[in-house]
């Protein structure tokens, strides 16, 4: 009779504050080492002799003998709102959710079977860098209202490890495609002018086609899919790049006093997600290869070799504001500062600039028009363009990603 093997267990690490007594000591950005949050004790952490290991993937896939859990006690709260669940400290009595903003959040008993992340990237800002940073790039853009910063409040944030998956692997591509060679061909045509038929030439653009063939070779290191569900994956994808080469082995001690997210996301479909962004970037890095002047039916066949990974914490301010009593949300990479979010807009001022590009528009129509006694050279354009800004303010959202 076979046994599932069994994980490795690690005993929770709890962090007392030798000092006062406090019950823990929390992370501290600006110092990047513990901090008393009563009594202001600091303590450094000790480097982990340990380096950044990249696993096997193919092997990771059968799911047995991961270290489990996150090596220090932690209490789990689900959002019923958004359904994320949020791994935070047990002295934390209640929380907002990070992601939407809900009080609905509900404690529930931790999944001990959770995948230990391999590495951390610590956060880099405190709580404050992050809020002065939300605060000047909601100052910023022509379109914002002028009373935004003043009537937006206070914003809500968070700092929350988000679960990633980072990937390696080298790629091995072999491209065909039928590339195209432009010529040009004179061609006789026949038109009127001040009321009388006309023949004249002009030259046609052709093209010839030819097969052709190719091979790109890669190695991508640390392509990186999202572990959770919950929240704008979009706005997450925006605050990109983390700097993944100041990755840390991971120590619990970087958790302490902050929330994190139990990823949602397994590791065979993140692997998913990894295959494809390595599979498009390898479709792109072909197509650049294709002679000629143009090209049709590129067919592109990658192989994967030499497959890895690593499960990750990466540093994220997830907040909202509201302003007009409606909620807008925002990210800030806890690495890099980096914001992005959801900002109101000005309708009187996109309504002002529409006005100014329309009066433009029939200025240049009339002057080309009364020149040349005609206006169908202009028209096109300005029917063109006045479809797009109608179709633009019809379907533009309250809430518009800057």
């Amino acid at each position: 009779m076979s046994t599932e093997p069994t994980a490795p267990q690690h005993q929770a690490q709890i962090f007392e504050c030798p000092q006062c007594g406090a019950p823990r000591l929390d992370y501290d950005p600006a110092t990047g080492g513990l901090k008393c949050p009563q009594c202001g004790h600091t303590q450094a952490i000790a480097a982990s002799q340990a380096a950044v290991e990249e696993r096997d993937l193919t092997t990771a896939l059968t799911d047995a003998g991961k270290a489990r859990g996150y090596g220090r006690e932690m209490k789990a709260v689900r959002c019923d709102a958004c359904g994320a669940t949020t791994q935070v400290d047990p002295a934390v009595a209640s929380t907002l959710c990070p992601f939407c903003g809900s009080t609905q959040v509900l404690e529930q008993k931790p999944d001990p079977n959770l995948i230990r992340p391999e590495s951390v990237i610590p956060f880099q800002l405190t709580s404050d860098q992050a809020y002065q940073n939300y605060k000047k790039w909601l100052g910023k853009g022509f379109f914002r209202p002028k009373d935004v910063l003043q009537r937006s409040g206070a914003a809500q944030i968070q700092g929350v490890y988000l679960p990633f998956w980072t990937f390696d692997a080298h790629a091995e591509s072999r491209w065909t495609a039928e590339s195209g060679d432009y010529y040009y061909e004179t061609e006789r045509y026949t038109t009127t002018e001040n009321g009388k038929r006309v023949t004249k030439t002009r030259q046609v653009r052709k093209v010839r086609w030819y097969p052709t063939s190719g091979h790109h070779s890669d190695d991508y290191d640390d392509v990186l899919a999202s572990g959770s569900t919950s929240g704008d994956q979009a706005m997450l994808r925006k605050i990109e790049p983390f700097e993944t080469t100041r990755l840390l082995p991971y120590k619990p001690d970087y958790l302490s006093g902050w929330a994190a997210e139990a990823y949602r996301i397994p590791l065979a479909d993140a692997w998913k997600t990894g295959q494809d962004l390595i599979r498009k970037d390898e479709h792109d890095k072909c197509e650049r290869q294709v002679p000629g002047d143009t090209h049709r039916n590129l067919n592109v066949r990658t192989q994967l070799s030499n497959t890895t990974y690593k499960h990750v914490l990466l540093p994220v301010f997830l907040a909202n504001y509201r302003y007009n009593t409606k909620p807008y949300h925002f990210m800030v990479n806890g690495q890099t500062g980096e914001v992005q979010g959801q900002a109101p807009i000005d309708w009187v001022k996109v309504a002002i600039v529409a006005a100014i590009v329309i009066a433009i528009l029939l200025v240049l129509l009339f002057v080309f028009g009364q020149a040349e006694g005609s206006s169908g050279s202009l028209l096109p354009a300005v029917q063109h363009t006045w479809l797009m800004l109608q179709n633009h303010l019809a379907t533009a959202p309250p809430l518009l990603l800057l």
